[in-house]
Parts: C-alpha cells; structure tokens; sequence
C-alpha cells in the first residue's frame, strides 16, 4: 500500500472528541486529514453535542459500533476500520487515549503497516486487568510515535524501552481547555437543578469497576446523598441505566440529578463548584487546570501528578461510606496553591504536530 499526505485521527467517546478539536486543526495546517468517529459513545449529550460547542467537523467516516463487550467493539472497530484506512492509504493514523476505540483503530493501522501515533502515551495506573490499561500497552507497544502528556509518562516510556520513540508534548486537553475559556463560557449550565449562587460539589461516575457493581454503585450514591452540601451529579448513561429507580428522580438526599453535560457546560460546573467528587481523568485533570480541589474515586490514578501537587486525593470507592465525608471536608480547606502547568501550557497540538512532521520526514 502506497501512503500519501493524509493523516487519519481516530476516536470515538467524549474525552477524545473534545481533543480532536485541537488536534484536527494543527494537523489541518499540514496535511489532509481522514477523521474517524467509530461512534463508540453514541449519546446525543457524549458525543454529537460535542462537535456543536467545540466546532468539530463532520467525521469523514462514522462506523457506528455502538455498545458492545470489549472484545466484540474491539473487533467491530479493527474490521470497519481497517476498510476505511484501506481507502484512504493514509501517511499515519493517530489515535487518543486508552479506549476500545485507541486499541482497535491502532490495531487496524497496524495490520496495514500504517505508522501508529498514540496521543496520551505512557499512561499506567499499573493494574493489569484493567480494560484502559491493558488497552494502552498494547497501543503503547505498536506506536511508532508516542506523544506523552507528562514527564512521568516519559519515564514510564523509558522504563519500558519504548523511549526512543516518545516525545513529550503536553496534554491536548489543556489546549482545548484555554480554546473554550477564549471563546467564552456561559455564567450558569444550560439546565441546572439548583439555584443559580449556591455552593455545592460537582460529581460525575461512570467507570465499569463502579458502575458494574449494583452494591458498590449504591454504596457510593448514598455516601454521596449524605454530604451536608448540595451535591449535582451528572448521570452518564451507564449510570442512569444502572439506577433504574432513579431515572425519574430529581433528589436523592443532598444529590441533584441531572442529564450528562456538553463540554462547557461541564467546565461551568466544575469552575464554579467548592469540590469535585469523579473516577474520571478528563475531570481530574479540568479541575486541577480549573484551580477547584477535587476527590477521585479510585485506588489509584493515571494522572499522578494531581495528586503530588495536592490538588486531587484519591478515595477508595469501597471505603466511601466511611471516609467520603472526612475527605470531602478536608479537601473543602485545602488552599488551591498548586502550580498548573504540570502537563504543559496548551500548545500540545502543535507538539504533536512537529513530531508527526519530524516522524513523517524521517519515513519518507
């Protein structure tokens, strides 16, 4: 297969659409670019909303895999894929993150001796069952070019061998963060299911360790609707599916339901919030830039650096009824001091970009 000047950029939830805002303009200023959406998050709010506020363009080929279990997307996505890149013969195929979408999109490039670029590289929360983390070696192990968000995951990369392809670049969704602040966000959420001036937590959950565990889920819900704050908390729809009782239910305790929020949307939220309670590494990282202390429910967390700068603990989510309130009141006087530049300054894309020039020229 010959290539030429085009270069494919694959995704498929959220946090990667958010990113491939950034990243398909700075590669635009290059080369055709061949977007990918494999319509793994297939929710109006996760993913179309998406390309409205952030200026998106339409994918150039949607292959709609929907939900699946892991090993069935993941098949789903090589195949549908690997007939797309087949018509396109593109000069590299970059891939975001650690989903089912990053590992089959890098997998179908692979099969066609596409060049590999992982974006998000050299990620661990070094537990190996975990679909992320199992998902992000194996990229991580094919990449011909691997641009790594922080020097922690530069220093993974080199423990691994894998150093002499990596490049440190910074984290795209700083770039997406400071594009969303120039253009301006709303003073209040579109929908808002508390008056407008009240101070409150922010909290989002949808991984599969929580969500898939009805006890944990419940465990956690209601360690969440006894804080003595107003809590909102924006149910993903894994969530809301997982709480059937809760579907129609505006409170729970101190919790206030609402529907997934767009992106700047979410920043409001998160800018004006006295806490955040999360399992999620985009909202880690968006309350770290965004100066407001946060609360992870996990054991552990790829972005590290959070936490050594003091702006994130983590909290075992089957300790949150015992250490959730604790937490959350130690966590509301801890002085938002810690520096925000841990994962660059928002010129990421155009990191990627010189590296994927230099990469390109290289392998001519």
């Amino acid at each position: 297969m010959s290539h030429g000047t085009t270069v494919a950029v694959g995704y498929g939830t959220r946090p990667q659409v958010i990113k491939a805002a950034r990243l398909l303009p700075a590669l635009g200023e290059r080369y055709s670019t061949f977007a990918i959406d494999t319509g793994q998050h297939y929710d109006y709010e996760l993913n179309a909303l998406l390309y409205e506020q952030l200026g998106v363009p339409s994918p150039n080929a949607l292959l709609g895999v929907g939900s699946a279990s892991r090993d069935e997307q993941l098949a789903l996505i090589e195949t549908a894929c690997g007939d797309a890149l087949r018509h396109v013969a593109p000069r590299a195929m970059v891939v975001i993150g650690d989903t089912n979408s990053t590992l089959g999109c890098a997998r179908a490039a692979a099969a066609l001796k596409i060049p590999v670029v992982h974006v998000e590289a050299g990620l661990r929360s070094h537990v190996p069952g975990m679909a992320e983390e199992m998902n992000r070696v194996e990229v991580d192990r094919m990449g011909a070019l691997l641009c790594a968000p922080s020097h922690a995951a530069m220093r993974s990369l080199h423990a691994e061998g894998l150093g002499a392809r990596a490049r440190l670049t910074g984290d795209v969704a700083r770039d997406v963060l400071a594009f969303a602040q120039q253009k301006g966000l709303p003073d209040v959420p579109g929908y808002w299911p508390i008056e407008p001036g009240t101070s409150y937590l922010f909290a989002t959950l949808h991984r599969a360790e929580l969500t898939d565990d009805p006890r944990l889920l419940g465990a956690v819900i209601d360690a969440l609707a006894t804080m003595t704050m107003p809590v909102v908390l924006a149910l993903h729809p894994r969530t809301r599916d997982r709480l059937p009782a809760m579907k129609d239910v505006a409170r729970h305790g101190a919790l206030h339901f609402t529907k997934p929020l767009g992106y700047l949307d979410s920043l409001v939220a998160i800018g004006n919030a006295s806490g955040v309670v999360t399992d999620s590494g985009g909202v880690q990282r968006e309350a770290y830039w965004l100066g407001v202390p946060c609360l992870t429910l996990r054991q552990e967390t790829e972005w590290t650096e959070t936490v050594a700068l003091g702006a994130n603990r983590l909290v075992d989510p089957h300790r949150a009824p015992a250490e959730l309130a604790n937490a959350v009141d130690r966590m509301l006087v801890a002085p938002a001091r810690w520096d925000r530049n841990e994962y660059g300054t928002g010129e990421a894309a155009a990191a990627i970009l010189e590296a994927i020039n230099h990469v390109m020229t290289s392998d001519a």
